[in-house]
This record gives structure tokens, C-alpha cells and sequence, in this order.
């Protein structure tokens, strides 16, 4: 009785005075909502961060120890994507590459862009189309544009508008939807390997990942063991993300 009394005495106090207890209760509301904006914003850094681990959708990655997120890679030699493939527990592996450029619009202005360079043979991690054929990726100057946030920065294209990447005509064949969009604000073109590296100038080596499926989960510690005695790094998808969210 005692404490119910008191308990009673300040809800009294609490509630009496309704203009103090309105403004209350608005404070609270706007801090929890504050609370829960940032650590969605939080959340959504991260996640944009990792974009292209997620939008590839690959079991493993092989890289560069230096590597620190997925846009910053460190191009790898030849020799270390035939030394995958040859490992045992490895399904298949092919090369990716992933950098940036400027495009050149048609109204002149210049604009940054990511290109996304797809194996020639399997188009492992090829984003789903919307509309285009993805065949026609194989035609001469061929590129595909995800329809994101930073589409619009593009001029909107449509099938058939062309541009300049570093004095090649640059077609688009496709308009293509990935899971998540990109942390640095700029837009992504897809195209095969071979064409990305031809237009993108690059140093001596050029694959910037190699996309490792293994033969089963059991074979993902011995991919690691074999890469790591190569001199590089073989993380899982889980992994990489990781990462690149503790960095």
C-alpha cells in the first residue's frame, strides 16, 4: 500500500499538467525516432558498401591481401585464376573485374561510372534484366546500365543511347535491376571482360577478383589453405562483407 501510494503521488505529478506531459512525451517519441533513423542509415552504409559482393552473388572470393572493400581491388596476374581452377574442391572459378572511368554523355558533360566486367563464357553475376536481351552483351560495344538511384545521372538512357568511355562508343543493349545499390553515388555498367579491360586502362594485371564455386562446404577450408599458400586471400561471401563492414 505503501508503495502504491507513491507510485499514485507520481503519475499525479506526471500527468497533472498536461502541456509538460504533451511535451514529454513528444521528446521521447523524437529521440527513440532519432535512435532508430541512425542506426538504419548505419545499417544502409553497410549494406551499400558491400553492394557488389551481394549483387555478384559469388560462394568465394579470391583477392589481393591488400584488399580492404570491393571497389578498391587490387588486379591480380593470369597465373593465380589457372592455379584456382586447379585446385581440388573448386567447382570453377572465373575472373571478374571491377573499376571506374569517366563516361562522356552526348550533351558533353562527363560522368563517373563503375563498369563491371563479366566472365566472357558463363556472364557469372550478370544482373536480371529488365528489358534487352543479354545475349546482345556479345555485339560489338555493348554495355548494360542498372536502373538505380544514380540512373538519372546517365541522361535516363534508353536501349540504343550511346556514349564515349575513354574515346570507344559505348552502346546500351540492356536495363538491368540489382539487389543493392551502390555506396559511391555513381552509375554501373556491366559489359564482358575482355571489353571492360580493353576500354578501362588498367595496369599489367587485370582480373580484379576470381569467383570461386566450391565443390561443397566442406571444401571451402582447404580453397583457403591452397590460396593462402599462393600469397592471397580466399573469403566466402559471408566473409568478405564482414570485412568489409569492420573496416
Amino acid at each position: 500500500m505503501k508503495y502504491s501510494g507513491i507510485l499514485r503521488i507520481g503519475f499525479k505529478l506526471l500527468v497533472n499538467d498536461k502541456t509538460k506531459f504533451s511535451a514529454l512525451l513528444m521528446g521521447i517519441t523524437f529521440a527513440v525516432f532519432l535512435m532508430m533513423q541512425m542506426t538504419a542509415m548505419f545499417a544502409g552504409i553497410l549494406n551499400r558498401a558491400y553492394s557488389t559482393v551481394t549483387n555478384i552473388g559469388a560462394s568465394m572470393w579470391v583477392m589481393d591481401p591488400g584488399v580492404n572493400t570491393p571497389t578498391s581491388a587490387i588486379p591480380m596476374p593470369n597465373y593465380v585464376l589457372d592455379a584456382v581452377r586447379s585446385m581440388d574442391g573448386v567447382s570453377y572459378a572465373v575472373p571478374i573485374f571491377v573499376g571506374g572511368t569517366l563516361a562522356k554523355l552526348n550533351n558533353g558533360i562527363y560522368q563517373s561510372v563503375t563498369v563491371v566486367g563479366l566472365d566472357d563464357s558463363s556472364l557469372f553475376g550478370r544482373p536480371e534484366l529488365l528489358e534487352g536481351n543479354i545475349q546482345d552483351i556479345y555485339a560489338d560495344n555493348t554495355f548494360i546500365v542498372v536502373k538505380d538511384a544514380e540512373f538519372r545521372k546517365l541522361g535516363n538512357p534508353k536501349i540504343g543511347t550511346s556514349f564515349e568511355l575513354n574515346d570507344h562508343r559505348a552502346t546500351i543493349v540492356g536495363i538491368a535491376r540489382v539487389a543493392s545499390n551502390g555506396l559511391n553515388g555513381v552509375p554501373t555498367l556491366y559489359t564482358t571482360y575482355n571489353r571492360a579491360i580493353e576500354y578501362l586502362p588498367t595496369t599489367r594485371f587485370t582480373i580484379s577478383y576470381i569467383l570461386v564455386q566450391p565443390k561443397n562446404d566442406a571444401a571451402v577450408s582447404d580453397i583457403k589453405k591452397q590460396v593462402t599458400k599462393l600469397g592471397y586471400v580466399a573469403l566466402t561471401k559471408e566473409e568478405f562483407n564482414k570485412a568489409t563492414a569492420d573496416y
